[in-house]
């Protein structure tokens, strides 16, 4: 608390408020939603009541009552006509000026002289707050109370909300600030709900804070978020400080209690995409599609690799990326068990480029394998080349191959002008090639388009009938 002096008019005019409210201090009494017999707030009212017309406060000056108390106080500033001293108290919410005297609760006086304020009135009863569990909620329109923790309902809330300018709507009676994606539920004593989504950038707790006088503001709201709920639903309470005390906003909150339970899944070895939790590797390898390691290989590698894994949509690229350096070797081995340790550490580049790499590779030298026929000639040898750069390296490779190496023999040209004409691609380069070389073309045509067409198996036969032509 900070004291200062302050001007004859301010003081004036601080004065005429407080007559105002001498005349009719009841109007500083809540009204109780749950009061019964024991209700705190209606037996202050008993006893204010009366006082607009007595004046009898000189009653209450030595009570223990911080509200009575108060009330005595702030009447006996009226009667003297002046308040000179000023005190300064600090809230969350902002600094607020009051005239300090005796030896009442600061805040307690600050609510009373600011009887008006819907922000500053509650403060009347924070002591009551602290001894006895009491509940004050004070918005424009609402000025209630509760002794039995009860909720002020909905229309308060609604209330509040317009109060800070933050706009919502009703959802199955729930009030839902607008928005996108992930979200967060809160309940108010398990009784009025709110609903903000990730992209939130109000802080929904701090501004409600603002209109509600609890002894313990943690225990008033409850969280639930259905993000990994099942698998971790706590709430990390440094997050709840930040947000209870309005250093985050709801998309930061939101974010940093996925986070958390996203860091801790993971910790606890289960396997999480997007928004769905795997506890066991067999229920992650049965929902999600691998076609690069078959199941039972990738079973090895990921029990191999012991921890978890996340990831915002699911790709095997990416769950080989994160347990390569510790199953990698494992998953190739499974894979090509003909490859050796040393083959393995010489590969470069991702897990896939390295599984890709080998299988053409392995596919390359079976197909090899398969071609059993042998030259007879350098020509032959020529075309039975093409034949295996086709079903190797492919069309456009096997053709700019062939181009490089057919050189001057009239037969190889007229082999490769065969392959352009079974391929569909001769019609723009006929000028490129003699009557001789077209002849012999047209005659092993038939052969080498069933070759290409067919493929290496009826490749032996066909050959055969080419030997005819080519010497």
């Amino acid at each position: 608390m900070r004291l200062k002096s302050t001007s004859k008019e301010k003081q004036k005019e601080f004065i005429d408020g407080l007559r105002e409210l001498f005349e009719d201090p009841a109007s500083l009494i809540p009204e109780c939603v749950d009061g019964g017999m024991f209700c705190s707030f209606n037996s202050y009212r008993k006893k204010v009541e009366p006082l607009a017309a007595s004046q009898a406060y000189d009653k209450f000056t030595k009570t223990a009552d911080q509200f009575l108390s108060g009330l005595s106080e702030t009447h006996r500033i009226m009667e003297s006509d002046s308040a000179p001293i000023f005190g300064m108290l600090k809230t969350p919410y902002g600094s607020i000026e009051y005239a300090k005297r005796g030896t009442t609760d600061d805040a307690v006086l600050v609510g009373i002289q600011h009887y008006k304020s819907p922000l500053w009135r509650m403060f009347a009863f924070s002591s009551l707050a602290k001894t006895k569990g009491a509940r004050v909620y004070s918005s424009t329109n609402f000025f209630l109370a509760s002794c039995k923790n009860s909720s002020p309902g909905r229309e308060f809330f609604e209330d509040c909300l317009k109060d800070e300018g933050i706009q919502f709507q009703i959802e199955d009676d729930a009030i839902v600030l607008p928005g996108s994606g992930k979200y967060m539920e809160v309940l108010h004593l398990g009784d009025v709900k709110f609903k903000f989504y990730e992209n939130s950038t109000t802080n929904l707790l701090h501004s409600l804070m603002k209109h509600i006088l609890t002894p313990d503001i943690g225990k008033d709201f409850s969280f639930r978020s259905d993000y990994l709920s099942d698998l971790v639903g706590d709430i990390p309470a440094q997050s709840l400080t930040l947000y209870f005390s309005g250093k985050i906003n709801d998309r930061t909150f939101l974010r940093e209690v996925n986070d958390y339970r996203t860091s801790e899944a993971v910790k606890k070895g289960y396997f999480i995409v997007g928004e769905n939790g795997y506890t066991s590797i067999d229920d992650f390898i049965s929902e999600n599609e691998f076609k690069y390691v078959p199941e039972n290989i990738m079973k090895e590698a990921l029990e191999n690799y012991a921890k978890g894994i996340y990831m915002e949509a699911f790709s095997e690229r990416k769950v080989l990326e994160i347990i390569w350096s510790s199953s990698g070797s494992l998953i190739m081995k499974g894979l090509f068990p003909e490859l050796s340790d040393s083959e393995i550490k010489s590969l470069k580049g991702s897990p896939t480029d390295q599984i890709d790499s080998v299988a053409e590779r392995s596919r390359i030298e079976e197909i090899k394998s398969d071609i059993e026929v042998k030259a007879w000639s350098q020509d032959s040898q020529y075309l039975i080349d093409i034949i295996k750069d086709y079903f190797t390296l492919g069309r456009e490779r096997a053709l700019r191959e062939a181009e490089k190496t057919s050189g001057k023999s009239h037969v190889r040209k007229a082999i490769f002008y065969t392959f352009l004409d079974c391929l569909g691609e001769a019609k723009n380069r006929e000028w490129q090639f003699n009557d001789t070389e077209r002849d012999l073309s047209w005659k092993i045509k038939p052969y080498i388009c069933r070759i290409l067409e067919n493929g290496t198996s009826v490749m032996a036969q066909e050959i055969e009938n080419i030997k005819v032509f080519i010497r």
